[in-house]
């Protein structure tokens, strides 16, 4: 029969076991970026006098800054986080008159130049293939114009064997909630309603080749 453990060395093996378990609890957590170049962000509202137009909508699109996507596709509801910003300044409905009213009458961004969703929690997670695909409402408070509220996203997951996450859905708010006044035309304002539309795309981050030194 072999020595008994002393204190100290139970201890040790204590303390190593629980940093193995914690080193294997998060080993399936992955940091993505968010690919601000192929992520897309859009908003459509209706115009002023919407019944006398053939086209009664107008959609514009935003830039993305920064953002990024952590968690474990396995566990989203323990791990899962959202992050991004945009450019309120980049608004760009095709109609540079516009462009320039939004910008700078209804977002006022020369006070407010971003928008940010900081996720809080994710709820509702449907898998139909474990760590692939899927559905999930994604809580968080967006921040436009100044003014912080809470918002519920459903969206559309998906994460290739590659490692390139999408994420796609849709909302509609009442953008004055955020003390945005609506645009107008002969007093006419436009419907006060925003759809929302996001495909958000990120990668894992692709690992250097070492260099060799000569």
């Amino acid at each position: 029969m072999g020595r008994p453990l002393s204190r100290r060395t139970i201890v040790i093996t204590l303390l190593l076991a629980a940093l193995n378990f914690s080193a294997a609890a998060h080993a399936g957590v992955i940091h993505l970026p968010i690919d601000t170049q192929t992520s897309q962000i859009s908003a459509t509202v209706q115009l002023p006098l919407a019944r006398m137009r053939d086209q009664p909508t107008t959609t514009g699109t935003f830039e993305i800054i920064t953002g990024e996507v952590d968690g474990d596709p396995d566990n989203l509801a323990a791990t899962g986080h959202v992050s991004i910003v945009i450019d309120a300044t980049t608004y760009n409905s095709g109609n540079d008159m516009r462009d320039r009213h939004v910008i700078h009458s209804a977002l006022q961004t020369f006070n407010f130049t971003a928008i940010s969703f900081e996720s809080t929690r994710i709820e509702d997670i449907k898998v139909e293939a474990p760590g692939a695909l899927g559905t999930a409402t994604v809580v968080g408070n967006l921040t436009l114009h100044g003014v912080t509220r809470e918002m519920s996203l459903p969206v559309n997951l998906s994460m290739s064997p590659d490692g390139i996450f999408e994420a796609r859905g849709e909302i509609t708010f009442d953008y004055t909630d955020f003390a945005i006044t609506p645009p107008s035309l002969f007093f006419v304002p436009a419907g006060k309603n925003v759809d929302v539309e996001f495909d958000i795309r990120a990668e894992r981050p692709s690992t250097p080749t070492p260099t060799q030194s000569p």
